[in-house]
Formats: structure tokens, C-alpha cells, sequence
């Protein structure tokens, strides 16, 4: 048994080391687990005298069970829920399509079957993974998750019968941990060059500024507020307002007006939009605030008067990571999670700050109310809706929210286009309406994206509460696990009672640059010329798949010549992908959207044996050579702007010294 044991953990340890852990740490089993046979002379396993396979047909049951799955294809995951003898994991592998994740939380279960099966074999599919708590399973999504995964969930009669309560609550949290996996990749995947676009466009500028992960712990055991526009924002104000010396304000962008406009100047603001959202930070006491931007924030900031400015390069983006690689510098630990309220806590966390308090954080809904009173998004509320029984957002003040949400288009559309907008974003907010848990176990109306930022705040939480004292004072919101919830004022009064000489803490940071403009200049000629290198190959891409179109428009059949041609272009296109996307991250960022759409075709195993399978499949590759081909052309544009501008500024330090 030892020796079946070890056989399995060895291919276990390769994804999943923590699991392995667990169950070495086994020593003895105080469960009732054995090995027994069924009706038909089958082994089975009895937990509590229980069996948990079929007493007639463990092979029909395995076979029913994955028959009821309705997606089979290659861009599958399929989620089971608990390990059996595994018969049924035998026929998943033998007959499935895609990868196979089993969810068993029972470490004493896993110990025995383990010692008992030897799951080799299918271990060497390359398909079979294990996961015993929801953080190793979100692990083992994030490293088989592709763009259009389909995830399905299964489970035997036993789970059903005796595990009900568990089952149920495991596919919700699965729903959820699929939705995070799933938003993060594909959001990642169709703005991964909008994100380099916007973190190249005056990057010489960028790189003037400090990096804030260059002052890790400047301010230790210092108290920070982050100030966040939510509905609970306003019924703090007057406190905030009292005691904004006892701690470090940490503000996000939507919520600077609403504090400036009550006497309350925030130390720090945070953005990281990529749209132009300079009217909700041009306020008279920028000189007194520092801005804290990621790469990728719209650079209009650059231009406005702020005390400081430091710049976030988040572990979640390739362009963060190519901005760093550029001037030579380690990628640091810092998240975003793509909201600016996670940005200002980490920002917060990252400089050492302690407690974190939380205000306006609501991630809900409340009192009918979808941003705080008097903030410029206030023309908006969720109401119930007593014939529809469902709650539902609409306009309290149209004018008012079209006038906050269409500040950065109204020099472009027109009034009749900009109200299409706005009405389309309202139309956008109820199709995302969900529930969340409230703080006094009540649900609320929220939206989805928000139901997904308590995840990752809670995250956070799970693995830094150790570290810093948690609190959550946005009364009425949703509940955030892992912090405590406590009123401001009392907070303030527990954890941050003495005032702050907060200009004379702020001014000694004495945050400088730290980049080396020759190094970036020569990085970027790199880019630039190997960019250059590319074009031509994607010209030619593209003309073989008009040349192509051409052939299947005239033969109406994948001829011996369009499959010539399609051989040409997959050659290109497999040069393009192995010898320089995968090595070079700058191109990854370029194609990577055109280049998962290809993946995810071939994904599917589609032979392509008629005319209309080989029109979708090049009409695909067309988008690629096309898009890709634009996008190259645009990225170099401005890499050669940045690179004059790099030049000048290079060119005048050296005078300097």
C-alpha cells in the first residue's frame, strides 16, 4: 500500500504540493473506511457502512454519470465532487474531453484510496488533477483555465444522498471561483493591448516618476482610512471630516470630489482607469495630494498639479511587467484586481500601513442608494420592483448621471448618441443585478462585478489578516469575511486615537526615481526594431489568406490549392507564435487576442473537410494577420514618440550632470 501511495502523491506533488502535505500528515484513520464488494463482485467503498458507488453497476454508474455532462469538447473542465474507488475518474479519462479536476475534501478518504488505487495511468493523460479545499482548487483552475473554457459538475448518488448540504454549497463556491477565473482570463485576454497601449502612451513621463514598491514599510504601524464612493460614504463624512489627522487617507478617484467638497483633503488618490476620468480628480488640493496611478492610467494626470506622483506596476498585467523589464527593474508583489479600491488598500498594505479601515466600501446597494449622496455618479438608485418582485436600477437624476458618466465623451458624440449611452449603461446595470450577503445576514442588490471584488478583498483578508489589524466601517454594505466591523468613529477611537503630524510624515519620504534612462532607451530600440522584423511576416500572413479566400470563393471546395496555401499560413503563423510570442512579451500583448481565438478553434479538434468548416477557420486567421497586423503598426508609432521623448529627457540629464 505504502508503495501505491507513493506512486500517486509523486504525480500529485508535480500540481498540488499542499495536498500532498495533507495527506502525508495522516498518521492514523478514525473514520469507518473499507473495501467491500458489491451484488456483482465489484469492489466497493464503504464509508460509515455506506457505499459510495453502485451496489449492482459501478461501471454503468460511472458510464451514466459522464453521459449526463453536456458539454464534450477539448476546451472542458469537468469538476467532480469526491474520489470513490475511482471508477468513475477512469471513465472520465478514458472518454471525456478536456481536463479533469476531482474536489475531495475528506484528507482520511484521499489517504486510503490512494493507498488502495493506483491512479497512474491516468495521472500520465495529463488530464487528472486533485484538489481538497477551495484555494487549492482555485489554484488548479487558474493553471488549466484557457479563454472559453467550459466547466462542468458531477457527482455520485452517495454525494446526493448523504452530502446534500455540502454538494450544494461547493457548487455555489465553484460557480463563484469560475466566474473570478473566468472574468480575470478573458478580461485579460481582450484588453491585454489596450493595456500596453495605455502604459506605452507617455511612458517617458511615467518612468520620471517614483515607484511606490521602491518604499515597502515607509509608513509601518502607521493607521490608513481607505475612502471608497459608496452609498455609506456620506453617513461618514462628518466623522472623517473630525479626525482626518489620525490617520492616512487613502482616496479612490470617484470619491475625491465628495471629500475635497466637505473640507476633507486626502494624503493619497488612487486611479487606474484607462479612460480619461480627469474631472473627477481636478480639484484645487491636488498640490497637497500625492496620485498614485498604475502603468496603464489614462496620462492626463501627468499634466495636473498633484504634490507627487508614484506609479504601481501590478503582478496581474503584462504591461506592467513589460514596463518594468524595460528600465531593468525585479517585478515586485503588488495587485490590483482591476478595482481601484483594492489598489488603495494594497497601496496602503504595501507602505506598511496598519489598521486598514475601510469606508464607502459598501460593494452594495444600499438604502437604495448606488454611490454615495452628493457624488457626481448620484443619479442613480435600485429600487424593488413590487409587480417584477426584483429590485432593479433606475434614473433619479438622468442629467446628473449623464453629465458624470459622459464627461470624457461629450467633445465627441453627440447630446442624442450620449444619451444612447447612458441608457445603454443602465440597461448594462440590471442585466449585472445580483445578491450578496449584507453585514446583518440580509441579501442585497449589487452588481456581479461587485459580488466579485468581496472575493478578492476577502482573499486579501484570508491572507494578510495576521499582518495588519482589518476593519470594515462602511456600515449597511456587504459583509467582508475577515474584517472586523466597527463604526469610524469607534475605530478611530480603538486603533488611531492620537492625531498625526501627517505633513511632516509625508514630507520625509523623500520618493525619487530610480530608473536609468539609457537602459530604457536602448530596451525600447530593441522592441522597436524587432517589431520592425515582424511586419513583413504578417503582411504575408495576410496576403496568403486573401489569396486563400480567393481560391475557396472560386473552387467552392477546400482544394488541393487552398490546402497548400493553408499549410504556407500555418507555418507563418506557428513562427509567429513559438519563436516570437512566446519569447517576447511585447508581441504576447499584441496578438494575444487574435491568437487565443486561433487556439481555442484548434482547441475544438474541428477537421477541416468542407468549404464552410475552411471559411471560419481562415476567416480566423485573417482577423489574426489583419488585426495583428494594425495593432504592430500602431505600437510602433508610438514606441517611436516615447522614444524621441525618452531621448530628450535622457539627453538633458546628461547635461545636467
Amino acid at each position: 500500500m505504502e508503495d501505491v501511495l507513493k506512486k500517486n502523491l509523486a504525480f500529485i506533488e508535480r500540481f498540488n504540493k499542499p495536498l500532498c502535505d495533507k495527506i502525508l500528515s495522516v498518521t492514523s484513520i478514525n473514520k469507518n473506511l473499507e473495501l467491500n464488494t458489491n451484488l456483482a463482485g465489484q469492489y466497493n467503498l464503504l464509508i460509515d457502512n455506506r457505499p459510495v458507488h453502485s451496489i449492482t453497476d459501478v461501471y454503468k454508474e460511472a458510464k451514466d454519470l459522464l453521459n449526463d455532462v453536456k458539454i464534450k469538447e477539448n476546451t472542458s473542465i469537468h469538476c467532480i465532487y469526491g474520489i470513490g474507488l475511482g471508477y468513475h475518474i477512469d471513465e472520465y479519462i478514458q472518454n471525456a474531453k478536456g481536463k479533469i479536476i476531482v474536489y475531495e475534501p475528506d484528507i482520511e478518504a484521499m489517504y486510503f484510496v490512494f493507498s488502495a488505487v493506483d491512479f497512474s495511468d491516468n495521472f500520465k493523460s495529463g488530464k487528472l488533477y486533485f484538489a481538497s479545499d477551495l484555494t487549492e482548487l482555485n489554484t488548479v483552475l487558474y493553471s488549466i483555465y484557457r479563454y472559453k473554457s467550459n466547466v462542468t459538475f458531477s457527482f455520485l448518488d452517495y454525494y446526493k444522498l448523504y452530502h446534500k448540504p455540502d454538494i450544494d454549497e461547493f457548487q455555489k463556491s465553484l460557480q463563484r471561483i469560475v466566474d473570478v477565473v473566468d472574468h480575470n482570463y478573458t478580461f485579460q485576454v481582450n484588453n491585454i493591448c489596450a493595456f500596453f497601449r495605455s502604459t506605452l502612451i507617455d511612458s517617458a513621463q511615467k518612468y520620471k516618476a517614483p515607484l511606490l514598491t521602491d518604499y515597502k514599510d515607509i509608513y509601518k504601524d502607521r493607521p490608513a482610512i481607505i475612502v471608497s464612493a459608496g452609498p455609506s460614504l456620506h453617513k461618514n463624512i462628518d466623522v472623517l471630516k473630525k479626525y482626518q489627522d489620525h490617520a492616512l487617507i487613502f482616496c479612490v478617484g470617484t470619491a475625491l470630489r465628495t471629500l475635497c467638497g466637505n473640507g476633507i483633503t486626502p494624503d493619497f488618490v488612487n486611479v487606474i482607469e484607462r479612460n480619461n476620468t480627469k474631472v473627477h480628480y481636478d480639484v484645487e488640493q491636488a498640490k497637497d495630494i500625492i496620485f498614485i496611478a498604475e502603468t496603464f492610467t489614462e496620462s492626463s494626470y501627468l499634466n495636473m498639479d498633484f504634490k507627487k506622483y508614484l506609479i504601481t506596476a501590478s503582478l496581474e498585467t503584462d504591461a506592467a511587467r513589460w514596463f518594468l523589464e524595460m528600465a531593468d527593474k525585479e517585478l515586485v508583489d503588488f495587485e490590483t484586481k482591476g478595482t481601484v479600491a483594492y489598489h488603495a488598500i494594497y497601496s496602503a498594505y504595501y507602505l506598511g500601513c496598519n489598521p486598514i479601515i475601510l469606508v464607502g466600501q459598501d460593494l452594495a446597494y444600499s438604502d437604495g442608494d448606488c454611490y454615495c449622496k452628493g457624488s457626481k455618479f448620484d443619479g442613480l438608485q435600485c429600487v424593488f420592483d413590487e409587480d417584477l418582485k426584483k429590485y432593479k436600477v433606475i434614473f433619479k437624476d438622468f442629467e446628473k448621471f449623464k453629465e458624470a458618466y459622459c464627461q470624457s465623451v461629450k467633445d465627441i458624440y453627440s447630446e442624442e448618441k450620449q444619451n444612447i449611452i447612458v441608457e445603454h449603461r443602465l440597461k448594462e446595470l440590471n442585466k449585472n443585478l445580483c445578491s450578496v450577503e449584507g453585514q446583518n445576514g440580509n441579501m442585497l442588490p449589487t452588481d456581479s462585478v461587485y459580488s466579485l471584488f468581496i472575493e478578492y478583498i476577502q482573499d486579501f483578508a484570508k491572507r494578510h489578516k495576521d499582518e495588519r489589524t482589518l476593519i470594515n466601517s462602511s456600515i449597511g454594505g456587504a459583509k467582508i469575511e475577515g474584517f472586523s466591523l466597527l463604526p469610524l468613529e469607534t475605530a478611530i477611537f480603538e486603533h488611531a486615537p492620537v492625531q498625526l503630524n501627517k505633513n511632516g510624515i509625508i514630507d520625509s519620504s523623500a520618493f525619487k526615481t530610480s530608473v536609468d534612462y539609457e537602459i530604457i532607451l536602448n530596451n525600447l530600440k530593441n522592441e522597436n526594431n524587432l517589431l520592425r522584423s515582424i511586419l513583413p511576416e504578417l503582411h504575408n500572413g495576410l496576403s496568403l489568406v486573401q489569396n486563400l479566400d480567393k481560391e475557396l470563393e472560386r473552387a467552392k471546395i477546400y482544394s488541393s490549392k487552398a490546402s497548400s496555401l493553408g499549410a504556407k499560413l500555418i507555418k507563418i503563423y506557428s513562427h509567429l507564435t513559438n519563436d516570437i510570442m512566446l519569447k517576447h512579451r511585447i508581441f504576447k500583448m499584441i496578438a494575444l487576442e487574435q491568437y487565443s481565438e486561433i487556439s481555442y478553434l484548434m482547441r475544438l479538434d474541428k477537421k477541416i473537410s468542407s468549404y464552410d468548416d475552411a471559411k471560419e477557420f481562415f476567416q480566423t486567421f485573417f482577423d489574426y494577420f489583419n488585426k495583428v497586423s494594425i495593432k504592430t503598426e500602431k505600437i510602433i508609432s508610438y514606441m517611436e514618440t516615447e522614444i524621441a521623448k525618452l531621448e530628450e529627457i535622457y539627453e538633458n540629464s546628461c547635461a545636467k550632470s
